[in-house]
């Protein structure tokens, strides 16, 4: 679920369909978001959606964080033929992850 800088330009140039969590381990809201990410991402897996769901650690590369315009966290962006879809900020409920995944 976790991926390195080289693992998620991967995955935006191979065109996936996924949502990816940016985070860091000092972050207050990313320990709340997280753990609504990870149930997201076990629901989607056993339904045997298209649609991963990862995370990336801020701490691992701030500069390719900041060049994908990621600029505070919890950060959830949506992707989709290699575009960003949708950015969304802060704590999200439960519905907004599901519509993101809805609207790739």
């Amino acid at each position: 679920m976790e991926l390195t800088k080289e693992q998620l330009q991967e995955k935006i140039n191979s065109g996936e369909k996924f949502l990816v969590d940016f985070y860091a381990d000092w972050c207050g809201p990313c320990k709340v978001l997280g753990p609504r990410v990870e149930k997201l991402a076990e629901t989607l897996k056993s339904q045997n959606s298209e649609v991963g769901v990862y995370k990336f650690n801020l701490e691992s590369d701030r500069d390719y964080a900041m060049s994908l315009g990621i600029k505070s966290i919890p950060t959830v962006m949506s992707f989709s033929g290699g575009k960003n879809v949708l950015t969304k900020v802060g704590i999200l409920p439960d519905l907004t992850l599901e519509t993101m995944v809805s609207e790739l």
